[in-house]
């Protein structure tokens, strides 16, 4: 059951907004880091792999949503994004949103199957205690019996995922404010000392692209803008240090940039669409990315 979400530019609320009926499209709106997040809905796909939000989709959940809270008639979206829901069971009426979001731990020594066990349904609030069941099921078999502690003891950050934390990086540059360490990533504050940092914890591997890595390793790109300054900026001052080279950086600037277009295109009106314009003005007319270049 496919469920497309809409995020806001700027945090709306410090709590969970629901509208009390039936759950149904655009009725739940959560605070996520400095936005919010508009959703959702149920919709049944063949394949996990076949997962976009679409424009009516889009239209559906802002008008719904509006009736709780109208200021969303006239907020600033940034972004869509559409995830797939593994649901277990059936229901008798009323489709998918009729089935429960438990989860099922299958082991298949029941099916004649040894070693073999498979977590399914579930939600990403119940993702820890699917992990806790699951592992000790495994350890049950393999003859562990030492508790799982997720539950009491959290996991360390990663250092190399910190930048990932939103807000972060503006908390810490406002803190600082160091004229020598200029931003790269206004929307997310992300200075140049950062995407160093970031560099540095890449591997060296060609055949991985460095700033889709610093994307996933920050919040750079997942602005109001996009990608539309900060790509550029990055891109530069990664050939200024050389950890880019010849065509590697167009190549990586427009994958890059087609990631983000993913999410764009289903809101794109008003400030939207005027920064996707500019982004064509600035990519397109003066880079050339949309042109073949033989990869």
């Amino acid at each position: 059951s496919k469920g497309t979400l809409i995020i806001t530019q700027a945090r709306l609320a410090n709590m969970v907004v629901n509208r009390l009926r039936h759950a149904t499209d655009g009725d739940i709106l959560v605070p996520g880091g400095a936005v919010s997040i508009l959703g959702t809905t149920s919709v049944r796909v063949d394949d996990p792999d076949h997962c976009e939000p679409t424009i009516a989709e889009v239209d559906a959940v802002i008008r719904e949503g509006a009736a709780m809270l109208p200021v969303l008639e006239k907020t600033r979206w940034i972004r869509a994004y559409a995830g797939v829901r593994p649901l277990f069971g059936h229901a008798e009426t009323g489709g998918d949103r009729d089935i429960g979001r438990g989860f099922a731990l299958l082991d298949h020594a029941r099916d004649g199957v040894d070693n073999f066990v498979t977590i399914t349904g579930g939600k990403l609030t119940t993702y820890r205690l699917m992990a806790e069941k699951t592992a000790d099921l495994v350890c049950e078999k393999l003859g562990v019996s030492a508790p799982c502690r997720t539950a009491a003891e959290p996991l360390p950050p990663s250092a190399g995922g910190q930048w990932t934390e939103p807000v972060r990086a503006p908390r810490q540059w406002l803190a600082e404010r160091d004229p020598d360490d200029p931003l790269l990533c206004e929307c997310e504050m992300v200075s140049k000392s950062v995407v160093d940092a970031l560099a540095a914890d890449i591997p060296d591997v060609s055949a991985g692209s460095k700033l889709a890595a610093m994307g996933l390793r920050s919040r750079i790109g997942k602005g109001p803008c996009q990608g539309n300054f900060c790509s550029l900026r990055v891109g530069a001052h990664l050939y200024d240090t050389g950890g880019l080279s010849g065509s590697q950086g167009l190549d990586e600037l427009r994958d890059f940039l087609q990631e983000r277009w993913r999410g764009v295109v289903p809101i794109l009106w008003g400030f939207p669409l005027m920064q996707a314009e500019l982004k064509e003005a600035l990519h397109c007319a003066m880079l050339g990315l949309e042109l073949e270049t033989g990869k």
